[in-house]
This record gives C-alpha cells, structure tokens and sequence, in this order.
C-alpha cells in the first residue's frame, strides 16, 4: 500500500468517525455556533451599537479558534485514546502500514473537519450581523495562518494522546488545555487583556495565530498590538512546527507499540 493510500485510509476513517460521533461534532462545531448567539446578549449587551458588529467578527474568529482546539487538542487525543483500547495498534502494527502516514491521515481529517466547521460558523456569523472585510487577498494568508494553529493544536493532542491513556481522560484533559488557552489569550482582544497575561499570549503559538487572522481582517488597532512583527511570525511558526514534529514522534513511537 503506497503511502497516499495509507493517508487515504486513515483520513477516511477518523472522517467518518468525527462526523458520526455526536460527542465530537456537538463539542467542536454546535457549541462554539451556541456561543455566536448567546455571548453577545449575556457579555456584550453593554457595548455601544457602532462596536457590535466588530466585536461579533472578533467573536466568529475566536470561536473559529475554539473550535480548533476542540478538535484537535481534545477530539483527537480522544479518539487515538480509544483506537488504543479497541486494540487497532497492535493490528496495525502487525500491517505494512507507516506510522507516520497514518497519523498524517488523522491530521488531514483535523483539517477538513476544522475547515468545514469554520465555513458554518463564518456563515452563521454573518447571520447574526458580524462584520468580516475579508478581500481574496487576505483569504490565502488567513488560510495558513489557520494551518499553523492547527499545526500547534494537533502537536499538543498527540502529545496528550501518548501521555494519557484512557479515552475520557484524555479527551478531559485535552478539554483542560482548550479552557485555558481560550480565556488566557482568546476570549477577550489582547488590548483588553491584563497585564499579566499579554506575555502569555505572545508566546502561545495559537493566541499568536488567533490574533494575527484578528489583525488581518479587523485591523491592528483592534486587536491592539501588531502580532505580524518578524519575532510573532517566528515564534508561532518555531513553536507550531516544534510542537507538531514532537506530537508526530511520540504518537509513531509510543502509541504503536504492541500491548
């Protein structure tokens, strides 16, 4: 089996799954859409009119965001956690099947399901009044700077996926990490932010990347900084790739061994 039918394969797999699984599609997609209708009643029924169509777009951007790290940092461990429990690795590892592309393969399916998901929410976004002025110009940097926060989330999800064995708590504990990094760096513009916490989020690959879409398509003064810089662009990409090749290594290592 040639390696792109081995990508192939495990793409069409986890896909099916992620799609069926109720748990999966209603954690990753339905409730980030909850929260495009009910955060702007509940938190931000106090902004002046002239700022809510912004402050929506930033909202269809963070839950974009959200909605990555769902997948990727929580779903995915979760779903390696339970191959590993029905035993597929040992059968896999007894096949002419690659590590390293069958983990590719589950990466395309955070791919597609994360781009599949962003489409429903940018849509039901601009529903709901969200302002968006995206030109064709910024769709193909805004496009990578999506595939970089992936990279970084799917990298942290393989790591828990080696470290933490049992289906539930990895998915937990991947759910742990998707809170944290959501309301340290996410949840609210970083001009907002405390103090204490903008250095985080310029060290956070993914906060960097989320701010960057922000900065592209809502402007720098917005967002309140410029993440765009040489040294932003550097540690996002650094640490996207860092995380992914170290993700990649200890699910190929660890999560195929015989049990």
């Amino acid at each position: 089996m040639s390696g792109i039918s081995q990508v192939f394969a495990s793409f069409s797999r986890s896909m099916r799954i992620f799609l069926r699984d109720k748990a999966i599609f209603g954690s990753s997609i339905i409730l980030p859409i909850f929260f495009l209708f009910v955060l702007p009643i509940t938190l931000f029924g106090d902004v002046p009119a002239e700022f809510m169509p912004a402050l929506k777009g930033y909202l269809v951007i963070a839950m974009i965001s959200l909605l990555i790290m769902s997948t990727a940092m929580s779903n995915l461990p979760g779903s390696i956690a339970a191959d590993r429990g029905h035993d597929l690795y040992s059968k896999l590892s007894s096949m002419p099947v690659n590590p390293w592309y069958e983990c590719l393969g589950r990466i395309a399916t955070v791919f597609v399901f994360s781009g599949i998901g962003s489409v429903i929410l940018v849509v039901i976004g601009l529903i709901l009044g969200a302002v968006l002025p995206v030109t064709i110009l910024d769709l193909p940097l805004i496009v990578a700077i999506g595939a970089v926060i992936v990279l970084a989330a799917a990298g942290i999800g393989l790591i828990i996926s080696c470290i933490v064995r049992s289906e539930s708590a990895a998915a937990h504990v991947g759910l742990a990490f998707v809170m944290v990094f959501y309301f340290i760096g996410i949840a609210i513009p970083y001009q907002n932010l405390p103090d204490l916490l903008k250095p985080m989020v310029q060290v956070n690959p993914i906060c960097i990347g989320n701010n960057m879409i922000a900065t592209v398509i809502l402007g720098q003064d917005f967002v309140g900084y410029n993440p765009m810089n040489l040294s932003g662009s550097l540690i996002a990409l650094t640490l996207s790739s860092l995380l992914f090749v170290i993700g990649m290594f200890l699910y190929s290592k660890y999560c195929w061994r015989r049990s």
